[in-house]
C-alpha cells in the first residue's frame, strides 16, 4: 500500500483518523465543496452540468473516501463507515439524488473532524486530571495509556459486535426493502434504493463505538487522580464483578514492619534481657520478630539456638544454651496453663518470655492501626463487594480484636504468607466468587485471586496500585469502574434510540442521505462530551477525599 494510500485510509476512517482530519488542507478541501453545491444550488444551469459541479463537489471533500476505498475492500472491512458513505454516495448519484449525496460527503467529512478534535479534547481533559499530580502517578499512567487498547471494556467488545451483527441485519431489511418496497407499498424503485441507503447508513456502528475508548481513558484518570491505578480500562472493569476483598493486615491497616515500645524485666539486666530476645526471634519471619530484630544491634551466637519452632501468630519457642526458652502472647501462655503478669501494660501487642518455665520479662512492640480505616469495609459494601476478609500474623484474639476495630465481620488469624496464599486460592475456587487481594508486600507473583491490588508505588506483578496515602480510596476506584460502565451503557442505549428514529423516519420518507448522517455524528458528539462525566464527584455513592 502506497504511503498516500494508506493516508487516505486512515482518514476515510473519521473515528480513528489520528493525522488527516487535523490537516490543514481538509477545512480548505470542505469550504472548496461547499461553495461548489451553493453555487450548483443558486445558479440555474443544465441538470448535467449540476450534477457534474455537485460529483467535483464530493469528489474534492471526500477524495481521500475514495482513494481508501479498494483497501477496505481487500481487507474486506466492508461495513467501515467510510466505504459505506462512499457505496451510499455513488448509488445516491446513480439514483438522482446528486444534492443529497454531495452534501453527505461534506458533513461526513466535516463531522469527522469536529469528531476527532472532540476526541483529542477529550484526551486532554482526561489526562489533565492527573497534571499536577504525584509523579509516581503520572509516570505509571503514562506506560499504561501507551498501550493500544488501555480505553478498552469488555462491555466495548460486546456492544461493537452487537453493533455489526445489527448492521448486517440492517443491510439485508435495507436489501429486502429496496428491491420490495415497489410492489408493497407502490413507491418507485428510485424511491426505495433512496429509503434503503438511508438505513444502510443509519445502520453503520460509528457513532455508538467512537465515545467508548474515551469513556474507559477518563475512567482510568478518575481514577489514578485518586491514588488508584488500574492498569488497563478492561481490568477497571473486572472490579465491577468483585464480591470478596481479602485484606492483608501488614502494611495495609498496620506498619508492615512494627517497632519495639518497650522492655520489661525484673530478673535480667536489660542488655541481658535483649540479647535473649535478639536471639529468640533470628529465624522468625513474624512482624514483631523484625521488630526486634531491629532493635537489637549486637552479634549474634547462632550455635546457642536450637530447636527452634514457630507459633504462628502468638509467638516462638525454641532453646537458647540448652535452655528452654519461649516467648510469646499472653493468650498463648493461658492456653498452656502458664501465668504470666500483665501489670504495667501500654499500648502495643505484649510477648512474654520464659526461661526453663521461669517468667523472666516482656517485651511490646507497636500495633498502631489507622483509625481512619474504621470507614473501609462500609465504603467497600457500599461499592459491591459484599464480603471482606481480614488476614493477619497475630493471634487469633489480637486478630479479632483488629477485625472488629476495623469492622471486618471476617477474620483469619495466624496466617503466615504460604496459608494467605493457600486461603485466597481456595475462596477464588469456591462457587462464582470474583476476588481480590489487597496487600502491600510479601509476594514475587500474581496470587490465585482474579485481581492483585497492591498497596504501594511499585508493583510489578499487582494489576493495581493503590498509593499508601491514597488506600482509602480503592472503594472509589472502584465506584468509579461502575460508573464508567454505565456511562459506556448510556451512550449505547442513547445512539442505538437515535439510530431507531432515523430508520422509522427513513422508512416513513421523512428522511434524507445528509440528514441522517449529520444527526448520526451528532449523537457521536454527544456520547463524546457525555464521556467526561466520568469526572464527576457527584455521581460518586461515597467521596473519601475532597476533590481538588
Amino acid at each position: 500500500m502506497s504511503p498516500e494510500r494508506k493516508r487516505a485510509k486512515h482518514s476515510a476512517e473519521k473515528p480513528e483518523s489520528k493525522q488527516g482530519s487535523f490537516e490543514i488542507a481538509l477545512p480548505i478541501r470542505i469550504g472548496i465543496a461547499l461553495v461548489l453545491v451553493l453555487i450548483s444550488a443558486l445558479f440555474k444551469m443544465p441538470v448535467l452540468v449540476r450534477t457534474i459541479l455537485l460529483i467535483v463537489s464530493a469528489v474534492i471533500a471526500g477524495y481521500d473516501i475514495f482513494l481508501s476505498a479498494v483497501d477496505l475492500i481487500a481487507e474486506k472491512q466492508f461495513f467501515s463507515p467510510g466505504l459505506v458513505v462512499l457505496f451510499s454516495a455513488v448509488l445516491g448519484f446513480v439514483v438522482g439524488y446528486p444534492m443529497e449525496s454531495a452534501i453527505m460527503v461534506i458533513i461526513y467529512q466535516a463531522s469527522g473532524y469536529a469528531i476527532d478534535y472532540t476526541k483529542k479534547r477529550a484526551l486532554r481533559s482526561a489526562q489533565s486530571l492527573v497534571e499536577y499530580q504525584d509523579e509516581d502517578i503520572r509516570t505509571r499512567l503514562s506506560e499504561i495509556l501507551s498501550q493500544d487498547d488501555a480505553g478498552k471494556m469488555k462491555l466495548q467488545q460486546t456492544l461493537e459486535s452487537s453493533a455489526v451483527f445489527v448492521l448486517h441485519f440492517v443491510l439485508v431489511l435495507g436489501l429486502l426493502y429496496a428491491l420490495l418496497g415497489p410492489f408493497i407499498s407502490g413507491i418507485s424503485y428510485r424511491v426505495s434504493i433512496h429509503r434503503a441507503l438511508m438505513i444502510l447508513l443509519v445502520s453503520s456502528p460509528l457513532s455508538v463505538c467512537v465515545s467508548f475508548p474515551i469513556v474507559g481513558v477518563s475512567g482510568l484518570c478518575f481514577s489514578a487522580r485518586n491514588g488508584v491505578i488500574f492498569n488497563s480500562a478492561e481490568i477497571m472493569e473486572q472490579t465491577t464483578d468483585l464480591n470478596v476483598a481479602l485484606f492483608d493486615k501488614a502494611g495495609v491497616f498496620s506498619e508492615e514492619t512494627p517497632h519495639v515500645i518497650g522492655l520489661q524485666s525484673d530478673v535480667l539486666d536489660k542488655k541481658t534481657f535483649l540479647n535473649f530476645l535478639a536471639h529468640a526471634v533470628y529465624y522468625s519471619d513474624q512482624p514483631f520478630a523484625k521488630a526486634i530484630s531491629d532493635y537489637y544491634d549486637q552479634e549474634y551466637r547462632l550455635e546457642l539456638i536450637n530447636d527452634f519452632s514457630e507459633i504462628p501468630g502468638s509467638g516462638v519457642s525454641l532453646e537458647i544454651g540448652h535452655a528452654p526458652v519461649v516467648l510469646a502472647t499472653k493468650s498463648y501462655f493461658d492456653s498452656i496453663d502458664v501465668s504470666v503478669p500483665e501489670r504495667g501494660l501500654s499500648d502495643g501487642i505484649a510477648y512474654y518470655m520464659t526461661v526453663a518455665g521461669r517468667y523472666v520479662g516482656r517485651v511490646v512492640v507497636s500495633s498502631e492501626i489507622n483509625q481512619e480505616a474504621e470507614r473501609l469495609v462500609e465504603d467497600m459494601i457500599a461499592a459491591g463487594v459484599s464480603r471482606n476478609i481480614l488476614l493477619t500474623e497475630d493471634g487469633n484474639e489480637q486478630s479479632q480484636a483488629t477485625a472488629d476495630a476495623l469492622h471486618f465481620s471476617e477474620v483469619v488469624g495466624e496466617c503466615d504468607m504460604d496459608k494467605k496464599l493457600r486461603l485466597i486460592s481456595d475462596i477464588s475456587q469456591a462457587g462464582k466468587n470474583q476476588t481480590a487481594f489487597i496487600y502491600a508486600n510479601g509476594i514475587e507473583g500474581h496470587s490465585a485471586a482474579d485481581l492483585d491490588i497492591r498497596i504501594s508505588r511499585k508493583g510489578k506483578y499487582a494489576d493495581a496500585i493503590v498509593l499508601p496515602e491514597a488506600y482509602l480510596n480503592i472503594p472509589m476506584g472502584i465506584q468509579i469502574a461502575h460508573r464508567t460502565k454505565e456511562l459506556i451503557s448510556e451512550n449505547a442505549i442513547f445512539v442505538f434510540v437515535i439510530k431507531a428514529i432515523l430508520i422509522f423516519l427513513s422508512i416513513i420518507g421523512y428522511s434524507n442521505l445528509w440528514f441522517v448522517v449529520f444527526i448520526d455524528m451528532v449523537a457521536a458528539l454527544a456520547t463524546l462530551l457525555n464521556a467526561i462525566r466520568v469526572t464527576t464527584p457527584s455521581i460518586l455513592k461515597k467521596a473519601n477525599t475532597s476533590e481538588d
